[in-house]
């Protein structure tokens, strides 16, 4: 169908070689319609022969009539005649001996001769049959009814040296004519054919009239059948006799064992001539004896009008001897460049065995006023006609036609120029559909397409707009689905959006360009574009545009409403369902949080994903990208899944933290969250958040009460155990410890903290933080140490832990590793306590020890300037908690009589061991010799963290003054 093109169609001549004579007479089953009593008077007439007896020519010999017919001549008609010879004797019978002639009721009288391809047939063996054809010459006679064959045989002894044997009389209702609808079984070649006249049409081309005429063939034998060159002839009721020429594709055919095909024959004829009662007549040259030797007649059926197939109906043609279903589907008119186009589908249906390759046909379009228009294939390749057997295919061809051309009641007629012909024939017409115009698909509808002779189902399955600044930022999700059979990459489509104002809006998407689907595999893609304000939001359309091919215009393959529907916001708590190219999730904002990171602001997005499906989902990996108002905060976006999962199970959820750094000093109402997956340099969307609900979600905890941590691998409660101020003359230090008792049922690690020390006015002091870096065991019990420095003017009772889980690279904090942010904080309002000193110590809490000094005393020695220390104490640690490294250290200081201070720094489990009854002693160096006297030692304990004192408790202890013997009275 693109241009004039020689074809070679196999299609098969049906008549019988009469070198074979006809080898059955027996006919086929009557075509539909052929009436029980016509069918059987054809099947009495063509037994007649068979019911004529034979001439014996001798004893054991005998012949007979198996075969007559006529062929119509310039110069005179042709008979001819088949004899079989039938031999039962034992010895050979010579041909020679014998001879027969024709009379027919005409008076026209003849000796039959030899064809030429039975001219070497002389004798008949012993014991056998042949049959041997003749002709004659029987002038102006056209009928074989009621002709006579006579057989003589040479005999010397009669007046004319021959003598008459017999006489084969043909019945008057004879007739050779295979009747209308029937088959006939004949050799052909030296097989076996069947044979049968198909078809008859009358055609009006230009003014002339032509008669299309199909013989069917079928090759019943086990060689090819190669095309014997018959002639056929079209013979009227009234006697008028038109030769037929075959067209190109069934010149030379070839069938193969077993294959049937058609051939098909064309004549011009006179407009006045009736095509009722017409007869098909094939003939065979006998090139010696230089006349046409008839092979065998059809009746034929009335010839059928050309009427063009109604609109919405399939006709069945003939393609490349393939039967194929054609209809005309579709027509459109188009616009590109300021022209206009009809766009005509036409659908193919392969009925055939063999693949359908393209049959060469000229394509028209007709207007009913007359005008007509060239229909060229889209697909100038070819392509489009290489249709499997069984298999289905829409074609498109393109007519540029005025644009006020009506379009009411056209045609498409296919033409095909015949080369053996020299003409341009008619195929066949069709009245096409109405036209449609090319109208977008509505809100969210299905449009399919063809690409690469496969459909696939494409739809606009979402559409938000936001604005910002004078921009309407628009997100698209698109689906395509694969509904054919094989593997498909699809087009690079070129995507843009249309303004009602006339403008083409380019649409970002790189999705496209590799995009491979599996048999009825969907995706979704996602779009975006920018469209300025200015312009009607509520107008636009989505173009879906193929791509350019150099030589061929390039259409919109399809046209999408884009419905208008403002971003929904998300509202914390509130699932919404999303659905992407890896399922259909509930997603909601858990929670909002905006807390102090170093010098910045951390905002910490809480989403929850649930697998709504009843599959289960492996998930990507993702990358966040996060904005906050106007400014993006992707580059310092990261992704915390707590316990790394990657796959949901159905009706599973996952909660997974989104944070990003923000200055401190930004304010902003809206935050949009997109969670993204790459590959390669592709990103696709798997969900977007877009929210104003920025109440900052914090869990606020009264003092003395606890809150649970509930991260899967670190769950725990956490209490405050003690917080208290250190002082110092320019600044304090806040204390606090916590206990972490977990509540995992393994041995597990603990969450590395966060925290932040908060004013009323909102001002936010770094902790540092000690942590035990080893794992805990169910319920066990950790002590985590927090302080930090603050100015003496802050009121230490006002003020807020704020405390949360550290994350860092996308991951939970590793104990004693340093965050880069923190998740699930909350507000944990303190108890500070101040530690007043012990006038005594006998219990002094250094915890998680606690030491108890039972006694003590000094000693000194009269004239000795050493004074000896000895404190008695009972030292515990409390076993049931674990911590980091401890860095308080315990100061004693000794003020002896003098007044002078002497301190020691004392390690708790070292210096003083742990146990009870045990001593510490320390020995001083001072101007001691002038005390004559006791007196006493004060005892101080400070705890001393991060160089700052706290004092726990004081005591003084009695001073033993040893006086010299040698200078006691009485001492000798």
């Amino acid at each position: 169908m693109h241009g004039p093109k020689k074809t070679c169609a196999v299609i098969m001549l049906g008549a019988a070689m009469l070198s074979h004579g006809f080898a059955l007479d027996a006919y086929g089953a009557s075509a539909t319609g052929y009436s029980v009593s016509k069918s059987a008077a054809a099947v009495a007439s063509s037994m007649a022969l068979d019911k004529l007896g034979s001439v014996p020519l001798k004893q054991n010999v005998s012949v007979k009539l198996t075969g007559m017919d006529i062929l119509t001549q310039p110069d005179g008609n042709i008979l001819v005649y088949t004899l079989r010879y039938r031999n039962s004797s034992g010895s050979r019978v010579d041909l020679i001996d014998y001879f027969s002639k024709v009379s027919m009721p005409s008076g026209a009288t003849g000796k039959g001769k030899n064809v030429t391809s039975d001219a070497i047939k002389r004798t008949v063996p012993a014991n056998s049959s042949l049959s041997v054809t003749y002709y004659v010459n029987v002038g102006k006679s056209t009928k074989v009814n009621g002709a006579k064959v006579s057989l003589f045989g040479w005999d010397f002894d009669s007046a004319n040296y021959q003598k008459k044997l017999g006489q084969i009389t043909v019945p008057a209702d004879y007739s050779s004519v295979v009747p209308t609808g029937k088959s006939k079984k004949i050799t052909m070649n030296h097989l076996p054919v069947t044979a049968k006249a198909d078809t008859l049409q009358r055609y009006t081309i230009n003014g002339k009239v032509f008669i299309k005429l199909g013989l069917r063939l079928t090759n019943g034998g086990t060689k090819a059948l190669s095309d014997p060159g018959y002639k056929a002839y079209l013979k009227s009721a009234g006697g008028s006799v038109f030769e037929l020429t075959s067209d190109s594709a069934s010149t030379g055919y070839k069938l193969q064992p077993q294959e049937s095909s058609i051939i098909f024959y064309w004549a011009e004829i006179p407009s006045t001539i009736k095509t009722n009662g017409m007869t098909l007549q094939l003939a065979q040259e006998d090139e010696a004896l230089k006349i046409s030797i008839p092979v065998q007649t059809f009746k034929l059926p009335a010839a059928a009008t050309d009427f063009a197939v109604a609109k919405g109906k399939s006709a069945k043609l003939i393609m490349k001897q393939q039967p194929v279903t054609v209809k005309a589907e579709s027509v459109k008119r188009m616009k590109h460049n300021g022209k206009v186009y009809l766009r005509v589908g036409v659908h193919f249906a392969n009925g055939g065995k063999k693949v359908l390759s393209d049959p060469g046909y000229t394509v028209q379009l007709k207007s009913a006023g007359g005008s007509v228009f060239d229909l060229t294939p889209e697909d100038v390749t070819g392509g489009s006609f290489r249709i499997q057997p069984g298999q289905k295919r829409t074609v498109f061809y393109l007519a540029e036609v005025p644009s006020q051309l009506k379009t009411d009641q056209m045609t498409m007629q296919f033409t095909q120029k015949d080369e053996a012909l020299n003409k341009l024939l008619p195929v066949k017409t069709f009245k096409l559909p109405g036209v449609t115009a090319d109208v977008p698909a509505a809100n969210y509808a299905i449009r399919n397409i063809s690409v690469n002779h496969q459909t696939i189902e494409t739809q606009l399955k979402h559409a938000s707009v936001f604005a910002e600044n004078d921009t309407g930022k628009w997100n698209l999700q698109f689906r395509v689905k694969n509904l054919g059979d094989k593997s498909l990459k699809l087009p690079a489509y070129e995507l843009s959006i249309l303004t009602d104002e006339g403008y083409s809006i380019p649409v970002n998407t790189k999705a496209l360009d590799h995009v491979t689907l599996k048999p009825l595999e969907e995706k979704l893609i996602d779009l975006s574009a920018d469209v300025p304000l200015h312009m009607k939001q509520n107008q636009l359309q989505l173009q879906l545009t193929e791509p350019a091919v150099e030589g061929r215009i390039s259409f919109p393959a399809a046209h999408y409403k884009i419905p208008y529907a403002p971003e929904g916001k998300s509202h914390l708590g509130v699932e919404n369902i999303v659905e992407n190219a890896h399922g259909t999730f509930g997603v909601k904002l858990s929670s909002y949080q905006r807390v102090p990171l170093g010098d910045v602001d951390q905002i910490v997005a809480q989403i929850s994903i649930r697998n709504t499906q009843s599959t289960t989902v492996s998930l990507p990996e993702f990358k966040a990208a996060v904005k906050a108002g106007m400014r993006n905060l992707s580059n310092t976006s990261q992704m915390v899944v707590p316990n790394d999962q990657t796959t949901l199970a159905p009706n599973e959820t996952m909660e997974l933290y989104v944070l990003a750094n923000v200055p401190y000093s930004y304010s902003f109402n809206q935050l949009k969250v997109d969670l993204q997956e790459t590959s390669g340099e592709d990103v696709h969307k798997f969900l977007s958040l877009n929210t104003h609900s920025l109440n900052n979600v914090m869990k606020q905890v009264a003092a003395g009460e606890s809150y649970l941590i509930h991260t899967t691998g670190k769950k725990a409660e956490v209490r405050e155990r003690l917080t208290t101020v250190y002082q110092d003359n320019g600044s304090n230090l806040i204390y606090t410890e916590l206990v972490m008792t977990s509540q995992e049922t393994r041995q597990s690690k603990q969450a590395q903290l966060v925290a932040y020390y908060k004013t009323p006015d909102n001002e936010f002091f770094e902790a540092k933080i000690s942590q035990s870096s080893e794992k805990t065991s169910p319920n066990g019990k950790n002590i985590v140490t927090i302080w930090s420095k603050l100015p003496q003017n802050v009121n230490a009772s006002q003020l807020v832990l704020f405390v949360g889980e550290g994350v860092a690279n996308g991951k939970m904090t590793n104990l004693g590793e340093e965050s880069t942010g923190s998740i699930n904080t909350v507000g944990l309002a303190l108890n500070p306590k101040v530690t007043h000193p012990a006038t005594n110590l006998q219990n002094v809490e250094l915890f998680p020890y606690h030491l108890t000094i039972t006694r003590g005393e000094g000693t000194l020695s009269a004239g000795k300037d050493m004074l000896t220390t000895v404190i008695h104490y009972n030292l515990s640690r409390n076993g049931d908690y674990e911590a980091g490294p401890y860095d308080h250290k315990l100061i004693m200081e000794l003020i002896d009589p003098n007044g002078l201070s002497t301190e020691k720094t004392l390690t708790l489990g070292t210096d003083l061991t742990i146990g009870n009854n045990q001593s510490y002693s320390i020995s001083l160096n001072s101007n001691f010799s002038k005390i004559v006297s006791g007196g006493a030692v004060r005892i101080n304990l400070y705890d001393e963290f991060q160089g700052r004192r706290m004092l726990l408790g004081s005591q003084s202890y009695p001073i033993m003054y040893e006086e010299n013997q040698a200078n006691r009275p009485g001492t000798d």
